[in-house]
């Protein structure tokens, strides 16, 4: 199994429904799946929080899971890693349903209509200053109260607490709150690429210490801020250099390729890893660094699952 912690497909589906493609998956993105070997993975709702609506919001939710379940033969929501198993056994494709962001929300207890929905994941922010948590665009203000309550919630509820995106105060108020384990579905180690998105050695120790997972990204300027290294082979010194600082079991995969929501953009720009579809390069390059097949499996779906089994419920 293979399992890739972050796609923006739900997005992605819903727009292409609202211009008239009333197949997007199939027409846009199939072929790369079925050549990647991914069998699961996070589909989210990326709302733009600078240009959407509350309505974009809740109409992405709707619109694009209904699409998923009407195309019942290809997909199978999961909440829990016994469906996951029960998808692949039948040939389909396991998506937990997850958001990117939820400052749409009215109220903390909001979060449980996107339960109530199927979503079983949750990031606080899209890098903006919210109701709820503070992004990477300011580095003022952390979690706040309405964000706690949030965060209650969701461990009550039974739903991953992803700190993609959080500003650092964000990131350890929720340290300090959670009682479960944590985790990055998609960012890199800033040791190998001080980009904002990119997370210290602190903030990987903090996640080994709730043992929690981080998902390697597969966006340029996350893997290196030079342009020869915007490769997949660095992209797995990444992984390497995680593992080599908190162990095998707390690194996973989270490729965020997204280029597709992009008018006229075709690829990723990521020499080796242009696509979802070369996913499998990635593991290749694990081989070549002398990985072993029990820890490869750890990185492609184990780590993730170990978390997913504690937390949902």
């Amino acid at each position: 199994m293979l399992f890739d912690a972050h796609a923006d497909i739900l997005t992605d589906i819903y727009e292409q429904l609202k211009i008239g493609n009333k197949d997007p998956f199939t027409t846009r993105h199939l072929n790369h799946y079925k050549r990647s070997g991914i069998t699961h993975s996070i589909f989210v709702n990326w709302t733009d929080p600078d240009k959407s609506t509350r309505t974009d919001f809740y109409d992405c939710f709707d619109v694009a899971t209904n699409y998923i379940k009407e195309k019942s033969n290809l997909f199978k929501i999961c909440y829990n890693t016994k469906d996951v198993k029960e998808a692949v056994s039948l040939n389909k494709f396991g998506v937990f349903l997850g958001v990117e962001g939820i400052k749409y929300l009215d109220k903390p207890e909001d979060i449980e209509l996107l339960y109530k929905k199927g979503v079983r994941h949750a990031s606080l922010t899209w890098n903006e200053v919210n109701g709820y948590a503070t992004g990477l665009s300011s580095v003022e203000t952390g979690l706040t109260p309405k964000g706690k309550e949030v965060i209650e919630k969701m461990m009550e509820l039974g739903m991953l607490i992803d700190l993609s995106h959080a500003n650092e105060k964000t990131f350890k108020d929720v340290f300090d709150l959670a009682t479960k384990p944590i985790v990055v579905t998609h960012g890199n180690a800033k040791a190998l690429c001080n980009h904002k998105r990119n997370y210290t050695d602190e903030q990987l120790q903090m996640i080994k210490d709730k043992n929690g997972v981080i998902g390697v990204c597969a966006v340029p300027n996350f893997i290196s801020s030079e342009n020869t290294n915007q490769n997949v082979s660095y992209l797995a010194k990444h992984i390497d250099y995680i593992v080599k600082l908190i162990g095998i079991d707390h690194v996973g995969i989270g490729l965020d390729v997204c280029y597709y929501l992009y008018e006229d953009v075709t690829s990723t720009h990521v020499e080796g890893l242009q696509t979802i579809g070369d996913t499998k390069n990635l593991l290749n390059e694990l081989i070549k660094l002398g990985y072993s097949k029990e820890d490869i499996d750890k990185i492609s779906y184990k780590n993730f699952h170990r978390v997913l089994d504690e937390v949902l419920k």
